[in-house]
C-alpha cells in the first residue's frame, strides 16, 4: 500500500475491481477523501486519454454525487480523488436487505436520476451506472465513479465491451458510443435492480443477456406503480425514444418541464435525503430465536420457544408448501419422549422433509435461505404447513406467549433507514410500532424474549460486527436501553439471556471455548469454559427447566457434554458420530443431532445418551448451502 497518493496520505485499502484500487486517505487538516489508483497501463496513450476525461470531471455539480477533486499520476499509474463517501453499495444492501418498497424506493430512484441530471448537464457521461456505483449515505444516494471508459465488469465477458452486461443498453452491443441514453437505460434497469434484488433481462451469461436485451421485454414485476411507466419508458431499445434525466427528475417531482436549473438539482436532492417513518411490515414470522447465523454446505438450527408463525402478506407471489395442515394445538411435550405420529411436511426452499408430531415442542417455523445473492426469511403459517416469504431482510421472532413478533434488520447497516428500529407487532391487532434500540453507528442484532414476554434483549456491536454489549428493550413501555458490558471478550458473537432473565450470557463463534455471564448493569460476574461452541448451534440451556447447559466438550474428541446448570457438574457426555454435529435442544430430556455421513443428509431426534430416539428431518445432499433454520411450535 503507497504512503501518498496526490499528496494525500493513504489510510487503508478499501476494495479493488479490475480496473484499480480504491485508498481512504486524508489530506494535512483532516480531509477524509476517496482515491482510485488504476491499474498500471502498456499505452501511454491510455494514460492521456485517461487525464483528458478525468479533467472535466470537477466540473460536475455534486447533486447526489461524491464530488470529484483532482486527478493525475502517481509512478505513471493515473489516479482520481474524490469526496469520501460513508456508506454500502445499492448492490451490498439489497443483496443484505433485500428489495427497497415504498417511499424509500422512490427517493433512491430520485436521488440517482439528480445525479445523473447533474453528470449530463455538466456534458459528462457515466458508461457503467449500476448498483455497485450506488453509495448508500446518512444524506441519500450518491453516485460514484463517473465518466471514465473502463472495461467490462471481472464478473461478464466480451472482449470491447464498456459496462455491465445486465445493465447495458442494447446500442452498446452493436458498438455504438455511449451516450446520456444508455445511461438513463442503465438507470432504469437498477432501480428494477433495487425494487425486486434481480436486473430487468436477468443475470446469466453474456449471449443470455444479450438476447434478452435485444428481443424481450424486462421483467418488471414488483417495481411499484409510481415508478414502472417512466422505468418502462427508459428501457425501450431505441434510445432515441428514451427521455432525458432532467425530463425524468422534473416528472418525479411533480413539476412542469423546464430547464434543468440548480435550484431543480437541489430539490431533488433534498427529496432523496427525506426521511420518512418506515411502513410497518405485516406481522413476520414468530418465534424465540437463540442464533441466527449461516454456515455453508450445513444447516444450522435454531431454537425457537414459545413460539408460533402468523400470516404474513406478500408483495409479490412467494412460493409455497403444500401438504396436511397440522393438527389443532394439543399440549406440547416439554420433556419425556418425542411421540411417534409425526407426519411429513415437505419444504422445497431447504430441499428437505421435517417429521414432525403435534404434541412435538419444536417443529419447524421460519427459516432464512440463501437465494442467489439474497438471504429472504420465509415463515409458517400459522395452524398449517405452508410457508410465505418476507418482503424484507429481517429477523423476526415471537415472543413466548404468542401475541407480539419483533423484527430487526438481518444486517442493520445495509438497510437505507431506520436500520436500528425493532419493529413490535400485536399478532391479534396488526398493529406496530417501532423502538430505536441504539444509536448509529452501533447495530442491534440477534433479539431474545424473555419468557414473561415483556422484555427484549438484543446484541449490540460496533460495524465491524464487534459486540459493545447489549440492549434491553421493555415493549410494554417501549424503551430501549443499552448497557455496555465490562471487558467483552474477543470474538464474542451474541449475548442471550439466562434462564429467569435476570442475568444474561455471551459466547463468541462456533468452536470457541466457554461463555460469559453479565449482570443486567454489564458487569462481568463469572466465565464457564469447560464447553465449546457446537459448529451448527450454540451453547444453550435446557429450554423450559433450564437445568443442563449443553455444548460441545472442549476435548479434541468430538463429543457432547451436559453441565448441570447450577453446580457446573458434568453430567452426561456423548460422542458423536463421524460427520455429525449438535443441532441444540428437542425438549428438556432430548437433543437434535444433524448428521452429513450419509444420503440424505438427517436430523434425529436423540436422548441424553445420544441414543436415537426418532427422525426429525431429512436434506438433499448440496455442499453449497446456506441457510439457517428456526423452531417453535409451529
Amino acid at each position: 500500500m503507497p504512503d501518498s497518493i496526490g499528496g494525500y496520505r493513504v489510510l487503508e485499502r478499501l476494495g479493488s475491481g479490475g480496473q484499480g484500487v480504491v485508498y481512504l486517505a486524508e489530506s494535512d487538516s483532516g480531509e477524509q477523501v476517496a482515491v482510485k489508483l488504476m491499474h498500471a497501463v502498456a499505452d501511454e496513450r491510455d494514460t492521456v486519454r485517461f487525464l483528458r476525461e478525468a479533467a472535466v470531471l470537477p466540473q460536475v455539480a455534486s447533486f447526489c454525487t461524491a464530488q470529484v477533486l483532482s486527478s493525475g499520476t502517481e509512478d505513471g499509474r493515473p489516479y482520481i480523488i474524490s469526496e469520501y463517501i460513508a456508506g454500502p453499495t445499492l448492490l451490498a444492501a439489497v443483496r443484505e436487505r433485500g428489495p427497497f418498497q415504498g417511499s424509500e424506493l422512490r427517493r433512491l430512484a430520485v436521488g440517482t436520476v439528480t445525479a445523473l441530471a447533474a453528470i449530463h448537464r455538466a456534458g459528462v457521461v457515466h458508461r457503467d451506472f449500476k448498483p455497485g456505483n450506488v453509495l448508500l449515505s446518512r444524506e441519500g444516494p450518491r453516485v460514484i465513479d463517473f465518466g471514465i471508459a473502463r472495461p467490462v465488469d471481472a464478473d461478464a465477458t466480451g472482449g470491447g465491451l464498456l459496462g455491465t452486461p445486465a445493465y447495458m443498453a442494447p446500442e452498446l452491443f452493436s458498438e455504438q458510443t455511449s451516450g446520456p441514453a444508455a445511461d438513463m437505460f442503465a438507470w432504469a434497469a437498477t432501480i428494477v435492480f433495487a425494487a425486486t434484488g434481480t436486473p430487468p433481462f436477468g443475470q446469466d451469461t453474456l449471449p443470455a443477456i444479450m438476447r434478452r436485451l435485444l428481443t424481450e421485454d424486462p421483467q418488471l414485476d414488483g417495481v411499484g406503480d409510481g415508478l414502472r411507466d417512466v422505468v418502462a419508458t427508459c428501457l425501450v431499445k431505441n434510445p432515441a425514444m428514451r427521455p432525458r434525466a432532467s425530463q425524468v427528475l422534473l416528472g418525479l417531482l411533480g413539476r412542469p418541464a423546464t430547464s434543468l436549473s440548480e435550484g431543480v438539482l437541489a430539490e431533488g436532492e433534498a427529496v432523496a435525503a427525506a426521511t420518512t417513518t418506515q411502513p410497518s411490515i405485516p406481522p413476520p414470522p414468530a418465534r424465540r430465536s437463540r442464533r441466527p447465523a449461516v454456515l455453508a454446505g450445513t444447516a444450522l438450527a435454531v431454537l425457537a420457544l414459545g413460539a408460533s408463525v402468523t400470516v404474513v402478506t406478500l408483495n409479490r407471489p412467494a412460493p409455497k408448501v403444500t401438504t396436511t395442515p397440522l393438527a389443532r394445538p394439543v399440549a406440547r411435550q416439554v420433556s419425556g419422549p418425542p411421540a411417534a405420529d409425526a407426519h411429513a411436511v415437505s419444504v422445497p426452499q431447504l430441499k428437505g422433509t421435517f417429521y414432525e408430531a403435534p404434541s412435538d415442542f419444536m417443529r419447524l417455523s421460519s427459516m432464512i435461505v440463501q437465494e442467489g445473492d439474497g438471504y429472504p426469511a420465509y415463515v409458517r403459517v400459522r395452524g398449517k404447513d405452508t410457508f410465505d416469504r418476507l418482503p424484507e431482510y429481517r429477523i423476526p421472532v415471537v415472543s413466548p406467549d404468542a401475541t407480539r413478533v419483533a423484527s430487526v434488520y438481518r444486517s442493520p447497516r445495509y438497510a437505507a433507514q431506520n436500520q436500528n428500529d425493532l419493529v413490535v407487532t400485536d399478532r391479534t391487532t396488526g398493529a406496530s410500532f417501532s423502538i430505536t434500540v441504539v444509536d448509529r453507528p452501533s447495530q442491534p442484532r440477534l433479539p431474545r424474549w424473555t419468557p414473561d414476554s415483556r422484555r427484549l434483549l438484543l446484541t449490540v456491536t460496533d460495524l465491524d460486527l464487534r459486540a459493545t454489549g447489549f440492549a434491553i428493550v421493555d415493549v410494554v413501555a417501549r424503551t430501549s436501553t443499552y448497557v455496555k458490558a465490562d471487558n467483552v471478550p474477543a470474538g464474542t458473537e451474541l449475548f442471550n439471556w439466562m434462564p429467569g432473565g435476570q442475568a444474561v450470557y455471551a459466547q463468541g463463534a462456533q468452536g470457541k471455548n466457554g461463555m460469559t455471564v453479565y449482570g443486567l448493569d454489564g458487569s462481568r460476574q463469572r466465565s464457564i469454559d469447560v464447553l465449546r461452541r457446537p459448529t451448527t448451534a450454540e451453547i444453550e440451556y435446557s429450554p423450559t427447566s433450564g437445568r443442563l447447559i449443553v455444548g460441545d466438550c472442549v476435548e479434541k474428541a468430538r463429543a457432547v457434554c451436559l453441565l448441570d446448570a447450577a453446580t457446573g457438574a458434568r453430567e452426561g457426555r456423548f460422542v458423536l458420530p463421524g460427520d455429525s454435529y449438535l443441532w441444540g435442544w428437542f425438549n428438556d430430556d432430548h437433543l437434535l443431532v444433524y448428521s452429513k455421513a450419509h444420503l440424505p443428509w438427517s436430523v434425529d431426534v436423540v436422548d441424553l445418551t445420544g441414543k436415537p430416539v426418532r427422525r426429525f428431518a431429512t436434506f438433499e445432499s448440496d455442499k453449497n448451502a446456506n441457510w439457517t433454520t428456526y423452531f417453535g411450535p409451529g
